[in-house]
């Protein structure tokens, strides 16, 4: 499903911030204090100087952020759902539906939120009203320039031309969490497959198999690239252009024409968290909060009266080419897609 402007992860690190006699975060109802989530790394700085600052200079209160992944913070939450430890959740897109059919998740409504007006209906409704989505990559071409000259634009192309052994493409092996979305998914659709029939993506992944390296996490990605294991691969938009900036200028990113898999970030609220957790979540919707938040991450951001930066406004991949997978439908066919690769494929 296409997109226009007005219309996926977790790191198993463990959990930080105040912690009681129980040995979990204390909650802001008895602290005074809100428990907030983030991955580690730069989303951990851009979450608290974006997010968490606001909120606190806003509102008088504190936020401590507790670092981790989404399958380590719905149990949390569904270990004790009548006293949630933690009062935000930041989560992928397929957890986000799972948290809100078990009903854990309190509904997202514009009373509670103004800046949710803001926000695509489609990206609340993919949350099944119970959370949105507030920060968005796509998953497309990342090619290194001086061995590419002429990159393939399509999935179609990269299939065909790999197929060939014109390149040796990096792409993701399935223990990277979001590879059923972003790539079974992404290549399939392009290719003509639907999610109940996903023929086409591995009748393509055996005419490229002889040509193929996988990459299991990011970094290995790149030093495919780096070491000249691979030409191009299969990667993200964003994380392209955070090498870019750190001086890699060799490498160089295309959405395919098709349409690359917008692999989103959703932010939920547990049901019986701190009312305060409205507050930040409407701090996370705010336009100026999330321009700044994409400047740090170079990822798209969700609220439609952002205005990005020249630069970023060049390397965004905008709403209206990109496709929201249907993550719900995935949901049911996941383990059958993971089966099937592990059979077929075994990376």
């Amino acid at each position: 499903m296409k997109l226009n402007r007005r219309s996926f992860l977790g790191t198993g690190a463990a959990a930080t911030g105040l912690v009681g006699l129980s040995g979990l975060p204390l909650r802001a109802q008895e602290t005074g204090t809100l428990n907030v989530t983030a991955y580690g790394g730069v989303w951990e700085q851009a979450i608290r100087d974006c997010f968490v600052a606001p909120f606190e200079a806003k509102t008088g209160a504190k936020a401590t952020v507790s670092l981790g992944g989404p399958p380590q913070w719905l149990a949390q939450v569904e270990a004790n759902p009548e006293k949630p430890p933690l009062d935000v959740l930041i989560m992928s897109p397929d957890l986000a539906v799972i948290a809100a059919e078990g009903d854990l998740m309190d509904e997202f409504t514009v009373e509670k939120l103004p800046n949710l007006a803001k926000i695509p209906q489609e990206f609340t409704d993919a949350c099944l009203g119970k959370g949105t989505y507030f920060d968005y990559g796509v998953g497309g071409i990342t090619y290194k320039k001086q061995v590419v000259s002429e990159p393939p634009k399509s999935f179609a192309a990269f299939v065909e031309r790999v197929s060939k052994g014109e390149f040796i493409a990096s792409v993701p092996s399935i223990q990277y969490g979001v590879t059923p979305v972003f790539f079974i998914w992404a290549m399939n659709n392009a290719l003509g497959g639907t999610v109940d029939n996903v023929d086409p993506f591995f009748e393509a992944m055996a005419k490229m198999k002889d040509n193929l390296v996988f990459w299991a996490g990011p970094n290995d990605f790149f030093n495919h690239l780096a070491s000249g294991e691979a030409d191009l691969g299969i990667y993200f938009d964003g994380r392209t252009w955070n090498h870019v900036d750190e001086g890699v200028d060799w490498i160089d990113f295309i959405n395919p024409e098709e349409g690359g898999a917008m692999t989103a970030v959703a932010i939920q609220k547990p049901k019986h968290a701190s009312d305060l957790a409205w507050d930040y979540i409407n701090g996370v919707l705010e336009a100026s909060n999330q321009a700044k938040f994409a400047e740090i991450l170079n990822y798209g951001v969700t609220n439609t009266e952002v205005q990005y930066s020249e630069k970023l406004a060049a390397r965004v991949t905008p709403l209206s080419k990109a496709n929201l997978p249907p993550y719900a439908q995935i949901a049911k066919v996941r383990n059958e897609w993971v089966d099937r690769w592990n059979r077929e494929i075994g990376m």
